[in-house]
Order: C-alpha cells, then structure tokens, then sequence
C-alpha cells in the first residue's frame, strides 16, 4: 500500500500547480479531502509545508486536488530545483509522517 500511496502522489504530482498562496492550512484541507491520510498524517504534511516556497505550497495543494490547470501554473512559475524538491517533498512526506 505504502509504494501505491508513493506512486499516487508521483502521478498527482507530474500533473499539479497553484492555487495562488496556499498556507498551511489550505495544505492539510486538500489532503484531509483528496487522500485517505489521518488526521495526524495531513497536519503533519501541513506543518512540514512550511519548508516550502509559496508556488511549492500551491503545487501541492494542486496536485493534491488533482487541479491540472493550477498544476501547470504552478509548475511553470517553479525552477528545476524547486519543482525537484517539491517532488521530494511529496514523496518524503509519506514516510515522514507515518502514515502507513
């Protein structure tokens, strides 16, 4: 389940972007509505997205929403690294917050 759950979140990813200044908050509701996370498991993901940059936040409230247009956007406004570490994040976040 737990490389199902990774892949998903790469798929999402490949095709997600912004919202436009997502916070924290905007984070954990978009897990909380379009995964099967805990509880726990989006605050976690929520908390930890304070690491990112504003565009990085909107990408994963994007790709968590499965939002392709705001995905797009976003992935445009993003440099290389940052859409790499972006990826990175989505990926780590699983293991990272122990939602197994």
């Amino acid at each position: 389940m737990k490389s199902g759950l990774v892949a998903g979140l790469m798929a999402l990813v490949a095709m997600a972007g912004p919202a436009g200044a997502a916070d924290a908050a905007a984070v954990k509701a978009a897990c909380a509505k379009s995964t099967s996370w805990s509880a726990a498991a989006c605050e976690c993901l929520a908390k930890r997205s304070a690491s990112l940059s504003p565009v990085q936040r909107d990408y994963v409230v994007a790709a968590l929403s499965e939002d392709t247009a705001a995905g797009e956007k976003a992935q445009a406004a993003l440099s290389v690294t940052e859409f790499a570490d972006v990826s990175t994040f989505m990926v780590n976040g699983l293991t990272d917050c122990g939602n197994e």
